[in-house]
Formats: structure tokens, C-alpha cells, sequence
């Protein structure tokens, strides 16, 4: 896959601070990303807020497979997709599906 540089990585944090509810924490983010130092910034916003930390994680991961998938396609594979399942959230222990 081609390096995207770090245009994709900043996009995720604009897409990802307009989906936060927490005003106050959103015009944090807004801040944080504006000028040099924004992946710092941003970073050190969000570890004052362990949820949201984990929420941005579990958002960039997703939009990287979703980048991922869609250069696959892009040179002709089918990748092959596996979904998680939370391990509290029944009987499958594997979490596969």
C-alpha cells in the first residue's frame, strides 16, 4: 500500500472530533489540531479521557483497514473480512464470526 503520509491520519481526527458529543472535549480537539504539533496535541487531549481514547483508537483502526481494504480492491483482491465480537457478548470465546 502507497504511504498516504500523514493527510489520512489528520483526516481521522477531524472526522473523529466531529462525531464527539462532549462539547467542551470536541473544542479541545478542535483546537489541539490546528498548526504544527496537531497528532501531539490531539494525543495529549484525549489521554485525559481514557473512553475517548479508546474510542478514537477503536475509529482510526477501523478507517485504516477501510483504506487498507479499499486499495486491495483497487488492485484487484477480495480481502477477506473477519469480524470481532466483543468477548463479553456471548458464547464464542474466539470472537471470531
Amino acid at each position: 500500500m502507497p504511504a498516504l503520509g500523514s493527510r489520512a491520519g489528520y483526516r481521522d481526527m477531524e472526522l473523529f472530533t466531529e462525531e464527539v458529543e462532549d462539547a467542551a472535549l470536541a473544542d479541545s480537539l478542535r483546537i489541539a489540531i490546528g498548526g504544527r504539533g496537531a497528532f501531539r496535541r490531539f494525543k495529549d487531549v484525549l489521554a485525559g479521557d481514557e473512553r475517548s481514547w479508546s474510542r478514537y483508537h477503536r475509529f482510526r483502526d477501523e478507517r485504516q483497514r477501510g483504506r487498507t481494504r479499499a486499495w486491495l480492491a483497487e488492485e484487484g483482491y477480495c480481502p477477506r473480512v473477519t469480524f470481532f465480537v466483543e468477548p463479553s457478548s456471548g458464547s464464542n470465546p474466539s470472537g471470531l464470526v
